[in-house]
């Protein structure tokens, strides 16, 4: 990887530490501990295995921001859109932006979360 889209990925990874009060929806258990591998502490919810029913209820993200981080291949895209729709159907207004940008980025080179692990810092 380039050392520019690593630093604009390591800017993506600070800035997602800051979102303290969001909760970040992701598709499963290895993304959530690449996320908290990277330091990422606020609540981190996954969709696999739920019905969008069932987990995009309004009442329970009580004004929280919601960032959507599915993966980027053509399941992780559909997911997306689908969670950015019902979400938007709800009225509340996901974060798209570091979906966006880390997709934009990563393009060819990462398809999935989890692989944002390689960016955590060794122990």
């Amino acid at each position: 990887m380039k050392a520019q889209k690593r630093e604009i990925v390591l800017i993506l990874i600070e800035s997602l530490k800051k979102e303290e009060s969001a909760v970040i929806l992701v598709e499963g258990t290895r993304d959530c501990e690449a996320l908290r591998s990277l330091g990422i502490g606020c609540t981190i919810e996954k969709v696999s295995g739920k019905r969008l029913f069932d987990l995009l209820v309004p009442e329970r993200f009580q004004g929280e921001p919601i960032i959507i981080l599915t993966d980027f291949d053509r399941r992780g895209c559909e997911l997306f859109k689908k969670i950015k729709d019902e979400l938007e159907v709800l009225g509340l207004n996901p974060n798209c932006y570091y979906w966006q940008k880390l997709k934009d980025v990563l393009k060819g080179e990462m398809k999935s979360i989890e692989e944002l692990k390689q960016f955590s810092k060794p122990k």
